[in-house]
């Protein structure tokens, strides 16, 4: 039988739209609904400069023909470029029929041309000369002054000139806005006349062009993007990575052109030139009213005191006493935290208090991404200062987080912890901590070494802690902590291969064991009729995985998949009858891994770092762990998984690739509101 796959990159561009709808739900509260609206439009960023960009390199290439999810390569780039049109037009539409209107009457004025009323003239040309006039540096196009090198999503302009002696001589100017100049600025409140108002970079540059060319007349000037192909490469055979990442990193911005976002009011004649000189496909303009780069503006409402326009503040239980250790927490029991209801502290407590408490010897952490302000790395630089052995394994290619990693290496490495890097093509993207700390046995009255492991599903990020769903286990257990341990030995290389009691810890053993457990449910399906697998995961998009989940539904047995974004598997066809796929979106990001088994009653359930992706399964250093005991287990089973299976405000996957939308009743509340209303 020959099984069907959907297109991961549609499929992406399906969880944008997905996204989208939470900024047109008008339940949710307005300044959300506009954080929404910039989140997808940053997305969309994100897919031309990665998924849209390796597309266009695979077409290039002309050594295959088609996509990795057997899709004819050019067809698929068409396909593509209309789906991402179609949200960025509804973006469009929702920001300037619905959500600023919606805002005006809120007395918030975002103001993106230059339609401000006349009492704010003297204040924003007076800023427009203080501010941005002696910082902008104008390009007039010539044979000595060709056109500049656009960076990647900086907010530019080109203008049309007319020379003032010598009327027939027209020219073309090109601003670069530099990345220190605020997109959009506040009104003061005595100006704005009791009104929160904000006028956008585009509106000034618009009505203050004149003042940058005092030899030409400005005929109009038109604001571009200019989106490139961001992907670094970094050779394996590399002597030292972070050098070579910080040469990528100069010219990461500069690559190939993939996409250019232009004024609604610009000239094809100059839209033309701009594609012709970038190289952009035809399909690959974009024409769009105000600003482009909207996740600029994504705090806006943290700058806004309108609670009322907001979702309401968690209220966290204190789960640690003020007068309880860390340690003695987790030496009563096994600790499961489901963040963000429950609150990231008591992962920063442990490891501050480790950095102080004399008793800690040693220290090791993996780090995937974490924040240019981070207290976990500041409490790991006090470890090692205070003669701690701390050892952290830091990922230098975590996309987008590249640079900040380099800088907090080389911040480690000043007060003495002992630094690792993975391979480029080999990441390491497991969430690992673990402890030892001298204690006294009483019952023989000897000193011994005691070991405190945490393992996640998320990064080691506070801030991400706070709008990210994900798992946090603490535990003593000797048999993981030693597994920790092992991992952290092949991490380093001074264990090459190793052997685990209860993680999986490399590619190889994460397909193995999944195979075995898929497996054997088709097994007790045959043999008892019971038989269901619950798998919740980010992305969905490996083959193997996939066929493997075909063939448990074509077995009988009951799959319920939950993801989020890109799912490459197929409903409604004969070898899937038993499979319903479910996406949540909602206030929080739904970022757990996890993998569940009935196994004929015998429940089996693992949490994870690992989507079912094969750069994941195949090529990262991911960890996989064991939850043991029905309580923890029926813990996530209702958190994390029933909740969502046929539930309200989920999403569920036809058999065309698009989503049914279960919609709330009216007094019904959303997953993810039941949660935190039950903790």
């Amino acid at each position: 039988m020959k099984f069907k796959y959907a297109s991961r990159e549609l499929s992406l561009l399906s969880f944008n739209d997905r996204v989208l709808s939470q900024a047109i739900n008008k339940k949710i509260p307005l300044l959300e609904r506009f954080k929404f609206a910039c989140i997808v439009s940053s997305n969309l960023d994100e897919f031309y400069e990665i998924r849209y960009a390796e597309l266009l390199t695979l077409q290039k290439s002309n050594k295959k023909i088609l996509s990795r999810d057997n899709f004819e390569i050019n067809k698929l780039l068409l396909d593509v470029g209309i789906e991402a049109k179609k949200i960025k037009k509804r973006i469009q539409k929702l920001l300037y029929e619905d959500i600023i209107p919606a805002l005006e009457k809120e007395k918030i004025y975002l103001i993106t041309d230059r339609k401000w009323l006349p009492h704010l003239d003297k204040w924003t040309e007076n800023l427009f000369k203080n501010e941005i006039e002696p910082l902008v540096t104008p390009i007039v196009i010539s044979k000595t002054r060709p056109f500049p090198n656009i960076i990647n999503k900086t907010v530019s302009y080109i203008a049309e000139l007319q020379d003032i002696n010598n009327p027939n001589s027209k020219r073309l100017a090109v601003i670069q806005m530099p990345h220190f100049i605020p997109r959009v600025f506040q009104v003061p409140y005595r100006i704005a006349k009791k009104t929160k108002s904000f006028i956008f970079i585009g509106g000034l540059m618009r009505a203050y062009m004149q003042r940058l060319f005092p030899d030409y007349k400005v005929i109009d000037s038109y604001q571009f993007k200019l989106t490139r192909n961001v992907d670094l490469f970094i050779s394996e055979d590399a002597d030292d990575i972070r050098s070579a990442l910080k040469g990528g990193l100069t010219t990461r911005n500069l690559g190939e052109g993939v996409r250019l976002e232009i004024s609604t009011r610009m000239p094809k004649s100059i839209s033309n030139t701009l594609a012709k000189i970038h190289n952009i496909r035809k399909d690959c303009i974009f024409s769009v009213r105000g600003p482009s780069n909207l996740y600029r503006f994504v705090d806006l409402g943290e700058r806004l005191k309108y609670p009322e326009l907001k979702f309401p503040k968690i209220k966290q239980k204190r789960i640690l006493s003020r007068n309880m250790s860390s340690f003695e927490w987790i030496k009563i029991s096994d600790r499961l935290l489901h963040h963000p209801y429950d609150t990231f502290d008591p992962v920063i407590h442990l490891i501050e208090e480790a950095a102080k408490d004399p008793e800690v010897l040693t220290i090791k952490q993996t780090i995937y991404r974490t924040g240019n302000h981070s207290p976990i790395m500041e409490a790991l630089m006090l470890a090692a200062q205070n003669g701690k052995e701390v050892t952290v394994v830091i990922e230098l290619m975590a996309r987008f987080d590249e640079q900040t990693n380099v800088n907090w290496s080389a911040k480690l490495e000043s007060v003495g912890a002992h630094v690792v890097h993975s391979r480029p093509k080999r990441k390491c993207h497991a969430k690992m901590l673990l402890i030892t700390r001298r204690e006294l046995n009483t019952k023989i009255n000897k000193f011994e070494i005691k070991s405190y492991g945490h393992l996640g599903t998320g990064n080691y990020s506070p801030k991400n802690a706070k709008t990210y769903t994900d798992f946090s286990f603490f535990t003593t257990d000797k048999y993981f902590c030693k597994d920790i341990n092992k991992v952290f030995s092949f991490l380093v290389g001074s264990s090459n291969k190793i052997t685990l009691k209860k993680l999986w810890h490399d590619p190889t053993t994460h397909r193995t064991e999944l195979k075995k457990l898929i497996r054997k449910e088709i097994r007790n399906f045959n043999k008892t009729q019971i038989g269901h697998i619950i798998i919740k995961v980010n992305s969905l998009v490996d083959h193997e995985m996939i066929n493997l989940l075909y063939q448990a539904s074509l077995g009988g047995v009951q799959v319920d998949l939950i993801v989020r974004g890109m799912c490459s598997l197929r409903v409604g066809e004969s070898f899937s009858k038993n499979i319903n796929v479910y996406s949540v979106i909602g206030r929080y990001l739904e970022h757990h891994r996890i993998f569940y088994f009935k196994n004929n009653g015998e429940e089996k359930l693992y949490l994870s770092s690992a989507d079912w992706m094969e750069r994941n399964l195949s090529r990262r250093i991911e960890v996989s762990f064991p939850i043991e005991g029905k309580k923890l287990i029926d813990n996530i089973l209702n958190e994390g998984l029933n909740i969502f299976i046929n539930g309200r405000d989920s999403w569920k996957l036809k058999n065309d690739c698009s989503y049914d939308h279960k919609k709330l009743k009216k007094h019904e509340i959303t997953p993810q509101e039941e949660v935190l209303l039950t903790r």
